[in-house]
């Protein structure tokens, strides 16, 4: 209570968790507060429950403190419309940075602690800075790729604690539980993944390199698929909606005028002003950033975000940019602020009618958590009679029927022009791009790729 009674915390009530999702699901209107709540109340949950019942851990208060606390502040470095304004936004007004919203929440969380006078409370419960930095490595969510000396630091016989809020294994966390379940609800999907069932068959084994990891019964490796699939659903249903992209990339372009604008700042350390791409490394400034910057800019007088102010006016008007053709890219999938530009320069040169400025790129990819590979190949199993035992799937006779493949990349193009004319170029000089490099435009839904009868 001490760290969700600060300001600090309280921001997240003003993140939408669905960012511009919300302008395509009315119902996704639920914010990073409640999520961060939910994640902290599951870690809380299955770490107790392993203090319980496997008391030859040796899981101290301290170490159930350290869990909770960091599920309750993974989140705090979000920004703007959350999963936009560092996927998005930061990506195209700083290129070389290397900005991630966990190196964000791991500052704001340092930030929180001073700013908020709590080193004598975190005392109080014996959280010292060895743990502090403990709960601080789980949000970052240390990986086995990692330098050895890096990774797990401050519970290095005890890497299982790893795997509760951010787990870097196989990705089965529970802030993952959180968001299915709660997404899936408040968008009326159906969600077949149930994690009470998961926390009623997981215990701790030592695997095959003698690490002491998280294990679920055999049983359970059909439901782990369901999970995955779960994720794979919101993805194309909703995060990676057409219409949801469309609001998104509108928003981005608003941003990136605000953010050239000169009166358009946010004071930061020492009263400086700070920029929105300036304030990712002033967490005064940072903190201010929230989903009220969209009524700032529609509020504001400055000439210089007229801009910004028609293309909030044209969100909330409902013209928004029209997705014109999408087409599957290779296995990699991996496209670069720069080649989208080069795509997009290319694609404008194809019909007089238009100029790179009238088009923009969305790269759609979504997986099973870990691009192209099965994630469940990673989880480690137990039976029933012998709960001491770490098995893993047999890859040669496993499931018969998972996907193909693991992960989907794809690339759309809008026309930002709201003219019937330029939109009909716009898609003929896709479709044309398309053919020249050995492409197929195509309609996706959910994933699934229609094409005309031929």
């Amino acid at each position: 209570m001490k760290i969700i009674d600060t300001p600090e915390f309280q921001r997240l009530r003003y993140l939408k968790q669905l960012g511009a999702c919300y302008y395509v699901y009315p119902g996704g209107s639920h914010n990073r507060f409640e999520h961060s709540v939910g994640v902290c109340h599951l870690a809380g949950e299955m770490i107790s429950q392993l203090q319980k019942q496997q008391p030859e851990l040796e899981i101290t208060p301290v170490e159930v403190l350290c869990v909770k606390i960091a599920g309750l502040c993974h989140d705090l470095g979000h920004g703007p419309f959350s999963h936009l304004f560092h996927d998005k936004f930061i990506p195209l007004v700083a290129p070389k940075s290397n900005f991630t919203h966990e190196e964000a929440s791991i500052q704001m969380f340092d930030h929180l602690i001073k700013v908020n006078n709590l080193e004598e409370d975190f005392k109080e419960y014996n959280l010292k800075r060895a743990e502090i930095e403990f709960i601080k490595e789980q949000i970052a969510g240390p990986s086995d790729k990692d330098d050895k000396d890096k990774a797990y630091k401050f519970r290095p016989n005890k890497k299982y604690l790893y795997e509760i809020v951010a787990n870097k294994r196989n990705s089965v966390d529970v802030d993952k539980f959180d968001y299915f379940a709660r997404d899936a609800y408040m968008l009326g999907f159906k969600n077949n993944f149930d994690h009470n069932r998961f926390l009623r068959f997981f215990r701790v084994i030592k695997d095959e390199n003698g690490d002491q990891r998280i294990c679920i019964r055999d049983k359970e490796a059909d439901h782990l698929y369901e999970m995955f699939h779960a994720r794979k659903s919101l993805h194309s249903r909703a995060y990676k909606h057409a219409v949801t992209q469309a609001v998104e990339n509108m928003i981005v372009d608003a941003l990136i005028i605000a953010d050239k604008c000169e009166t358009f700042t946010f004071l930061g350390k020492n009263n400086k002003p700070r920029h929105l791409r300036e304030c990712i490394g002033d967490m005064v400034a940072y903190k201010k950033l929230d989903d009220t910057i969209f009524q700032r800019i529609m509020w504001s007088t400055e000439p210089e975000l007229q801009g910004a102010r028609d293309l909030i006016d044209r969100i909330q008007k409902r013209q928004l940019y029209k997705c014109v053709g999408s087409t599957h890219l290779n296995e990699e999938g991996g496209m670069k602020v720069l080649e989208q530009k080069k795509v997009i320069e290319q694609i404008a040169k194809l019909d007089d009618e238009l100029k790179p400025e009238f088009l923009t790129l969305s790269r759609v990819h979504y997986d099973y958590c870990m691009q192209n590979e099965d994630p469940v190949k990673h989880t480690r199993f137990y039976l029933k009679d012998s709960p001491n035992e770490c098995i893993e799937l047999c890859s040669e006779q496993g499931p018969h029927m998972l996907p193909k493949h693991f992960q989907v990349n794809m690339m759309r193009i809008f026309c930002k022009k709201d003219n019937p004319k330029i939109i009909k170029a716009a898609k003929t000089a896709f479709e044309k791009w398309c053919v020249d490099n050995g492409l197929k435009s195509e309609t996706v839904r959910g994933g699934f790729i229609f094409r005309k009868s031929q």
